[in-house]
């Protein structure tokens, strides 16, 4: 068995790979990020959150709510290079490839995150964590629509390549996932964790412990949410990034900026 890939009860739909990136890249990510969150908070300390994300420039989106920022924020295009290229060229690649019906690749910069969740007695002003929710629903006007079934994609040919930067799933907040195929797209009000349980079964349900470097990789109609309990004492960085068929960007997405995988 390849230790370096352990899969979940639904690998075709959400599978962990050990040691996606390297020691070196992980650091290197994990100290970056805390520096932007050092400077946001020195923000906070003399004007309100949302003040704070208004005054970054447009590239360096901050979202106070989810405690995320863009990876445009960390301002070192030659380290975001050299991410994809430790994914290229690891046991990763040939996942989200394999959930993209192995067609060139590419990342959605506009839609990759640095992530940072806090155990509960740490939480910062206007801090939640996030519910249950699809990645696939990007975009998608819930409000505007009228019948999504009448929509031609409402459901993203994507795939998440979540990494942690730092251990998580015990002490420090992780995601849980419900580990059935997904292939619809599910509307807001039934996304209650109530709605959740009574529509799976508790067997399905699986929340991953992670070291730093491992990633989680998911196609988009999978269900997650975060994965936070009273007892957890130390926060989580991580690092999403989200890819899709190089030549079938979705419309939803046309407009955001590309960055094709490397070959392997």
């Amino acid at each position: 068995m390849n230790k370096s890939r352990l899969v979940c009860p639904a690998a075709n739909a959400v599978s962990i790979t050990r040691h996606a990136i390297s020691v070196d890249v992980t650091t290197s990510l994990n100290c970056a990020a805390q520096r932007c969150y050092q400077n946001i908070m020195l923000l906070m300390e003399t004007q309100s959150v949302d003040a704070t994300a208004a005054s970054l420039p447009q590239t360096q989106k901050f979202l106070p709510h989810a405690s995320s920022f863009s990876l445009h924020s960390l301002n070192d295009q030659a380290l975001v290079i050299h991410l994809l290229k430790e994914i290229a060229q690891g046991p990763a690649a040939s996942e989200i490839r394999k959930m993209l019906g192995r067609h060139q690749v590419s990342c959605d910069y506009d839609q990759a995150w640095i992530r940072r969740q806090y155990a509960p007695h740490l939480y910062p002003p206007e801090h939640a964590p996030h519910g249950w929710h699809q990645d696939g629903a990007l975009g998608f006007d819930f409000l505007a629509s009228k019948d999504i079934e009448q929509e031609a994609s409402p459901l993203l040919p994507t795939v998440t390549c979540w990494i942690a930067l730092t251990r998580c799933g015990v002490d420090a907040p992780g995601l849980e996932f419900v580990t059935e195929t997904i292939d619809e797209l599910l509307v807001p009000n039934e996304l209650s964790h109530k709605s959740i349980l009574n529509r799976y079964s508790s067997g399905s349900l699986w929340q991953p412990q992670m070291q730093a470097g491992d990633a989680v990789i998911f196609k988009g109609g999978t269900l997650h949410r975060t994965h936070v309990v009273e007892q957890m004492r130390a926060n989580r960085t991580s690092v999403e990034l989200r890819f899709v068929a190089t030549h079938k960007i979705p419309t939803r997405l046309i407009g955001d900026c590309f960055i094709a995988l490397p070959d392997e």
